[in-house]
């Protein structure tokens, strides 16, 4: 997989360099909103230096950056979308093209990806209301400012509340990874939502596959990627130039690796993986 992974990301974008800029492109998009913010807020923040920054700065600060995400997940919808055609089993890679349907493909996966995260936002949210539910009422018991070195053995059953929800929270998250992988290239393939969400094909595919074998098959990706990424970080200044121009490589790479290990499952080939005329 991996070979076949690393071939099909270097043809793909070698021999076709207008494709790898396009992606380079799409995959910068989503940065744009925060250069214009800084570029925005840049003359406000260098008139408050030195001083105490206004409260309606700071909330104006907020609100910008609030806008300025909401904005940047919507731009990387249409990366996202154009990933969705590796995950078909489109064979060589496809040309960046067809731009609308690429953003209504990314924000259809967008919503599947945060139906997914629920479980994990609400474990999170029910561990840091109850932290501070219970801790409150000891603070306030505190007259002045609290001591929170004399506090702190009141506050430790707290702390390990908190730690406890965040390990089920990493668990839940990790298990509904391994389910929302196989989900996805579901939807690719179908084009409906719901598919994202057919638990009972996504296990029955991940255990034609091997419990084991998909485990390990997404881990080894990931490491490979990792390994690749902390190398380059730890180069000054061209790391991250090279970063730029080898994320296409590593998206491409990645989505591949994850189309191959999904049709390993399947007992003839998907008419999606036939090569474009």
């Amino acid at each position: 997989m991996i070979s076949d992974s690393f071939e099909y990301a270097k043809d793909g974008l070698t021999k076709n360099l207008k494709t790898w800029i396009m992606l380079i492109v799409l995959t910068l998009l989503p940065v744009i909103p925060f250069i214009l913010l800084i570029l925005l807020m840049l003359p406000s923040l260098m008139a408050n230096t030195g001083a105490d920054m206004p409260g309606s700065l700071i909330a104006t600060l907020i609100i910008g950056f609030v806008i300025a995400f909401v904005i940047a997940i919507i731009l990387g919808a249409f990366s996202m979308g154009y990933l969705l055609r590796i995950l078909r089993g489109e064979v060589p890679l496809p040309e960046v093209t067809g731009f609308g349907r690429m953003f209504v493909d990314g924000i259809k996966l967008l919503v599947i990806e945060v139906i997914y995260l629920i479980p994990v936002l609400i474990i999170l949210a029910v561990t840091a209301g109850a932290a501070l539910l219970s801790a409150l009422p000891i603070l306030m018991s505190m007259p002045g400012e609290p001591d929170f070195e004399a506090l702190m053995p009141s506050l430790m059953p707290i702390l390990g509340g908190v730690i406890a929800g965040i390990l089920i929270a990493v668990i839940v998250a990790i298990i509904l990874w391994l389910l929302a992988v196989v989900g996805v290239v579901r939807f690719a393939r179908t084009g409906k939502i719901g598919e994202a969400f057919n638990f009972s094909a996504i296990l029955a595919t991940i255990r034609k596959i091997g419990w084991g074998s998909y485990i390990l098959a997404l881990i080894i990706v990931v490491v490979i990627v990792a390994v690749v990424q902390v190398i380059l970080s730890i180069i000054p200044y061209i790391g991250a130039i090279i970063q730029i121009l080898i994320s296409p490589f590593i998206m491409v790479f990645m989505h591949r690796y994850i189309c191959i290990l999904y049709d390993s499952s399947q007992d003839t080939p998907q008419p999606d993986s036939i090569s474009q005329p």
